[in-house]
Parts: C-alpha cells; sequence; structure tokens
C-alpha cells in the first residue's frame, strides 16, 4: 500500500531551521547527508545550490510537484491549528 496525499499534512522547515534544528556544523554540512522524511523541506534545494551533496527521501515524493503544492495549499493552516489548539502537557 503506497502512500496517500488526501491524509497527509506536508510541512517543511528552511535550511537554518534544520541547522538549528539538528546542531549541524559546517563539518556536518560539508559531508554526506541523507535526509529522510524530508518532506517539502528548502534543505536539499539550498544544499545543492552550495555545491553540497544531500539524498532526500519522504513517501510524499511519489506524488508530483503540482500536487504536493497542492496539498500544502489546502493543509496550510492545519499545523499552526494545531499547535494554537493544543494544551501544554506535564510529565509526572
Amino acid at each position: 500500500m503506497g502512500a496517500t496525499l488526501d491524509k497527509a499534512v506536508p510541512w517543511g522547515r528552511p535550511f537554518d531551521e534544520y541547522v538549528r534544528m539538528f546542531d549541524l556544523t559546517a563539518a556536518d554540512l560539508d559531508s554526506q547527508i541523507f535526509d529522510c522524511a524530508g518532506g517539502p523541506a528548502s534543505f536539499n534545494a539550498e544544499m545543492h545550490r552550495s555545491g553540497q551533496t544531500v539524498v532526500s527521501c519522504d513517501p510524499i515524493y511519489e506524488f508530483s510537484p503540482a500536487d504536493i503544492a497542492r496539498r500544502i495549499e489546502e493543509t496550510r493552516d492545519t499545523p499552526q491549528n494545531d499547535l494554537r489548539n493544543s494544551r501544554p502537557f506535564h510529565l509526572a
């Protein structure tokens, strides 16, 4: 059974957020990187523009760019609304 786009909420992160989130150093960025479940993030494209090598995979990549863009547009408010409506939790 393949991925279904109608249940996906594509959410990508920009390059600088990847760097901060994964605490990537210049040496890390100069190494070979495998980006698993990268979604519609700009990390791969920006790394390739700077001459670096990144291999990205995600089940969503089986769909066309137009289909992914349409789904992003359809669900664009979902992540923000989910965060806005979530309640903080506390570990006991």
